[in-house]
């Protein structure tokens, strides 16, 4: 807040939160290889190094964001809300 702009902030919420989101769009930022190994059905795949170029393909709505850890995530997630957008960082250890 150094600028005297208010600071930002996203909600977080478990995969089992997920599951009850009507109309989710759920944002894997994982790398390549990973999601390869599995993913959740439906999401959408921008590997976090490549979120910058590539946000105007984010569809529009709440984006409920992961990856393996929730460290790509968290960064991933501060950049959509940085940009405007209504973002829920998933923090749980897996979809299970």
């Amino acid at each position: 807040m150094r600028d005297g702009s208010p600071l930002g902030s996203y909600g977080c919420a478990t995969f089992g939160d997920l599951r009850t989101s009507r109309d989710a769009v759920v944002l894997d930022v994982r790398r390549d290889d990973e999601r390869a190994a599995g993913h959740i059905p439906g999401s959408i795949h921008i590997p976090l190094h490549a979120l910058l170029h590539r946000m105007e393909q984010v569809p529009d709505g709440r984006v409920w964001v992961h990856c393996a850890s929730g460290y790509r995530a968290s960064i991933a997630a501060s950049l959509l809300a940085r940009s405007g957008r209504d973002v829920v960082l998933i923090d749980d250890d897996g979809p299970g």
